[in-house]
């Protein structure tokens, strides 16, 4: 049912696509030409002055509100990246579909991590929730309202309220729509932090350990969660005990993924293609060129959601291996060079990035939909391959170093 959800939402997304193409084919839609040049606008004050100059150009109307709410809720999210709360609220109204509340609800994750804007949170999650249960704002993919309701439980807890806590975290454990698919970045794993934490605060701390214990084995971790672990399971055991505990679990759960994967070894494999692409930086990207060395290519676009929860494990990866014959490339599908830099640059991403505009290299590897991450072996032959993102940080850290170790040891017998 929850799949279901999902696919009517994208449905419904392509099917307006189409619909708007359609209608700049007979027509043009000047606002829509204007909103393309809105979404290159880093700086939210920039933004706010192309919107002003922008709706006395055009004005607004029944027929463009949502373009223009749109534009607003964009403003607004941009305001409050810069904890600008008074200018996002003259924004905020417009924060009302499922993509501008996730990434309202992305900030409020960070700020809760870092435990800071408890209080403004504390009012604006309450607010936001009921909006959201009275329809006045649309959570299209049924995210906001469960991860709303895991920030309001644990800053009830952090202020004291341990009983109202857990009273609404218990709630979150039933509302879990889109928690248990592998599409946002460690919701499970967030989800159980702040439950264990809650479930700790109200004495309940072995039922916290055995919470926590269970998701670290089951690879459904990250590290904030591996960090809540050891310091409860501290409390009760000490300190070195708890480290090397969840070291313990961690390993189980690796060499869990190895052994799957191991079956998944291709022992003839395909040659990788010879089609040439560029890095972002403009330099010429070819296979061939990194002969002798193990290549992880994944495909990724701006737009997709799961194949940016990937990056922070293929992070940790590249840090594993900086002084091995290893490389892994992101490979953007589909977009222009701006668009990639932009999103480079504001999100600070360290990887290294291949531009795939017209998708040559993504047809001819057989890549099937992002993410797609190929292992490709010290000569140039593909061994192994994964499709989507597995969950959680640790999960798809771990499902990929397995397939990089599986295919090291591979090439080292084959030597």
């Amino acid at each position: 049912m929850k799949i279901n959800n999902l696919k009517k939402c994208i449905a419904t997304v392509v099917l307006g696509l189409m619909i708007g193409f359609g209608a700049q084919a007979q027509q043009p839609n000047p606002l829509a030409e204007k909103y393309d040049e809105f979404t290159l606008i880093d700086k939210a004050q920039d933004q706010e002055k192309f919107y002003k100059d922008l709706i006395k150009k055009i004005p607004e109307t029944e027929k463009n509100r949502k373009l223009y709410d749109r534009i607003r809720g964009a403003i607004a999210i941009n305001w409050l990246h810069e904890e600008n709360f008074d200018k996002f609220k003259q924004y905020d109204q417009s924060v009302k579909d499922g993509l501008s509340l996730f990434e309202l609800t992305n900030i409020l994750e960070k700020w809760l991590d870092d435990k800071k804007n408890l209080a403004w949170m504390d009012v604006t999650s309450k607010q936001y929730l009921k909006d959201i249960e009275n329809g006045l704002r649309k959570d299209d993919f049924e995210h906001a309202h469960e991860v709303l309701l895991e920030i309001s439980a644990t800053i009830d807890c952090i202020n004291g309220d341990k009983s109202a806590a857990l009273a609404k975290i218990n709630e979150a454990l039933k509302d879990a729509k889109m928690r248990n698919m592998n599409y946002f970045k460690d919701s499970k794993p967030n989800f159980i932090s702040r439950y264990a934490f809650i479930l700790d605060a109200n004495g309940q701390t072995q039922k916290a350990i055995d919470t926590l214990t269970v998701s670290v084995k089951d690879a459904e971790s990250n590290p904030k969660l591996l960090a809540i672990l050891k310091t409860i399971y501290a409390k009760v055991n000490g300190e070195d005990n708890a480290t090397k505990y969840v070291a313990s679990l961690q390993d189980e759960a690796y060499q869990r993924y190895y052994k799957e994967l191991e079956s998944k070894w291709d022992p003839i494999g395909k040659p990788a293609p010879t089609v040439a692409i560029t890095k972002l930086n403009g330099q010429e990207f070819k296979v061939s060129d990194y002969k002798g060395k193990i290549l992880v290519v994944d495909f990724w676009s701006t737009t997709c959601t799961p194949c940016k929860a990937c990056f922070p494990a293929f992070e940790r990866i590249v840090a594993d291996y900086k002084n091995e014959p290893f490389q892994l490339f992101v490979a953007g599908i589909a977009e222009d060079k701006e668009t990639q830099q932009q999103y480079v640059d504001k999100s600070k991403l360290t990887l290294d990035v291949l531009r795939d505009p017209e998708m040559a290299f993504y047809k001819a590897i057989g890549a099937k939909g992002t993410p797609h991450k190929f292992i490709i072996d010290p000569k140039g032959i593909i061994r192994m391959d994964g499709i989507g993102y597995a969950g959680s940080t640790d999960r798809e850290y771990y499902e990929v170093k397995a397939m990089i170790e599986i295919t090291k040891k591979h090439a080292a017998n084959n030597n």
